[in-house]
């Protein structure tokens, strides 16, 4: 079961990946290497490398030894991934709040903090790790016993994703009232839905690691390191997308009339910092 939600994994990563290339040549390419440009090639291209490597561990060795290794490589390469995708959820939220450094500060101890407890619970699980020879309904490799305790490293997940929701929502709900262009309206809702989307598949993901038996364990955490990748680096094409469309009706606002100036203060009302996404 688990090498089909694995294929599956793949099979959305290759898709998102085609019909949104023109949309990241258009957005991304040839503009500086910064730093958040850094962050989204290592969130939009580390699955590319990941996806490879679970779907052997899945699908070849029977070897406990080479089991473990590339299950060691798969873990580093999913939580160098997660962590870049969170990455630009975090800069996404603290543009739209304003670039407010006490938020900054208070995201990065959250961050740092959860970082740290994952460390704690992988290097204490590591020995757990047990695998032996497949039964004839499975291929590659088998893990002995469910280790229910790695579910707390979703559940870190989980409460870093739900206060970026909460952000999100509660920047929303400031700003319901205030007239402005439905391209900022967007830039909300997009963001509440997609975080929502990541929320369910990490949700999913305790309740696997937690409750399945150990056969199961793994299914589902090459399509949600994809889902983290394909969902935050649509965050980033929308906004500067909503940025692009804003700017050029600006343009044509002020060539018209000096009138329509009133429709354009939202995106500045936001963040004039949000031009250098």
């Amino acid at each position: 079961m688990r090498q089909y939600f694995k294929m599956v994994g793949l099979a959305v990563l290759v898709f998102d990946y085609c019909i949104k290339l023109e949309a990241e040549i258009d957005l991304i390419w040839g503009r500086k290497w910064d730093y958040i440009r850094i962050i989204f090639a290592v969130a939009r291209y580390m699955p590319f490398v990941e996806v490879p490597v679970d779907l052997i561990y899945s699908l070849g060795p029977t070897s406990p030894r080479l089991c473990l290794s590339l299950y060691q490589v798969a873990s580093w390469l999913n939580i160098i991934g997660t962590v870049a995708a969170e990455s630009l959820l975090f800069v996404r939220t603290y543009t739209l709040w304003g670039r407010n450094r006490v938020l900054l500060v208070a995201l990065l101890l959250l961050a740092l903090g959860c970082i740290a407890g994952c460390v704690v619970v992988g290097a204490s699980t590591l020995s757990l790790f047990k695998y032996q020879d497949s039964p004839l309904t499975t291929s590659g490799c088998y893990e002995t016993q469910r280790i229910t305790i790695y579910a707390v490293n979703y559940a870190l997940l989980a409460l870093v994703e739900t206060v970026i929701l909460s952000l999100n929502v509660f920047q929303a709900w400031r700003h319901r009232r205030r007239q402005g262009s439905r391209l900022i309206t967007h830039l909300y809702w997009d963001g509440i839905i997609y975080v929502l989307c990541i929320l369910a598949m990490t949700t999913a993901n305790i309740v696997v690691i937690g409750f399945l038996p150990s056969e199961y364990a793994e299914s589902i955490n090459t399509l949600q390191g994809v889902l983290h990748s394909v969902l935050s680096s649509r965050l980033l094409f929308n906004l500067r997308a909503i940025i692009q469309r804003q700017h050029e009706q600006t343009i044509v606002s002020v060539t018209e009339t000096d009138l329509q100036f009133g429709c354009n203060i939202s995106l500045h009302q936001i963040s004039p910092s949000i031009q250098s996404i």
